[in-house]
């Protein structure tokens, strides 16, 4: 390789410019005479890893973000990174059934999230809890005979049952999936927040609970127990089509059989015919009043006042 050298044109401005002195210096010596200072060395600084960020390397190296520790906040934080209007389309589309394309590619895919069932479970056990206690004053109401109270077991109740089966079907139909192979891929975290949106259904629908109307609870449990299980099959079906039939039936009947026993049960145990009677609380007992005693009562007493007279010991004698 060829060294570069600088050239300096030195210019006599006393002899009109006539005579021209070419002179040729080195590299040291040109920055020298340019700088008219003695040359300062180069600042060497030495990279160690201990300089360096190793996260943003291997992202930079690899292309991939490296996964926070499961101990970690970092680690739960991305399950809830979601934005409201994506909250919102996944709400809508969790009771609208699409016979061409299933809830859970087309709303949950590629990113589920746990803000949404998380929200929607919490918001069912209060919706479910106070009807349940709206719909038992309005239907005891006019009875003199009944006191009202609240029933704060039914949170309780009510929150068990629903976060239960939020997490413990998800986990059994995952369980069923992966040892059948799961064919169509599905997480266990998009299983939980099929799930979880699938409820939500029954949040308006508890609402409407409170209508002091048995048949028109019943068509308000079957039209929730359609729409939302046509969304949780629909979503299903592409990983057990492929199976063999007997096991493709029996995965989505029990599907279909447990939604069918949640919603039927929010019905019969928080809005039947009936208040609910606390054991807890003993029962309100009245005194008859002196109009409503009858002839029986005054002869039972006039009877019972023949039998006792008082001795002149001082104590009452019986005959």
């Amino acid at each position: 390789m060829a060294e570069t050298t600088g050239l300096i044109i030195d210019v006599d401005e006393d002899d009109d410019q006539t005579d021209l002195n070419f002179q040729d210096f080195g590299d040291a010596s040109l920055l020298q005479d340019l700088n008219d200072t003695p040359t300062k060395p180069a600042q060497v600084h030495t990279f160690h890893d201990d300089d360096m960020d190793d996260e943003g390397d291997t992202e930079l190296l690899s292309g991939q973000k490296k996964q926070p520790s499961l101990w970690t906040f970092e680690y739960y934080q991305q399950f809830f990174d979601v934005d409201t209007s994506q909250v919102g389309r996944r709400l809508l589309g969790s009771f609208i059934p699409h016979p061409t394309k299933s809830f859970l590619d087309s709303h949950i895919r590629p990113s589920p999230d746990l803000y949404g069932p998380l929200w929607v479970c919490i918001t069912l056990v209060f919706t479910i809890a106070i009807s349940g206690d709206m719909a038992d004053y309005i239907a005891n109401m006019h009875s003199s005979s009944y006191v009202w109270h609240a029933h704060f077991s039914n949170v309780t109740i009510a929150a068990v049952v629903i976060f239960a089966y939020a997490w413990i079907i998800p986990s059994c139909l995952y369980g069923f999936l992966h040892h059948r192979g799961n064919l169509g891929g599905y997480t266990f975290l998009e299983l939980v927040c099929l799930y979880g949106y699938s409820l939500t259904i029954y949040i308006p629908i508890s609402m409407l609970w409170m209508i002091d109307v048995n048949w028109l609870r019943w068509v308000l449990v079957l039209i929730g127990l359609v729409l939302s299980s046509a969304v949780l099959l629909l979503a299903l079906w592409p990983s057990v089509k492929n199976d063999e039939k007997k096991f493709a039936a029996v995965a989505l009947f029990l599907v279909f059989a447990f939604h069918a026993g949640l919603a039927i049960g929010f019905k019969m145990y928080f809005f039947h015919v009936g208040h609910i009677v606390d054991p807890t609380i003993a029962p309100v007992t009245t005194k008859p009043s002196i109009h409503s005693l009858t002839a029986e009562h005054i002869k039972t007493a006039s009877l019972t006042a023949g039998h006792v007279r008082p001795a002149t010991s001082g104590h009452t004698t019986f005959h």
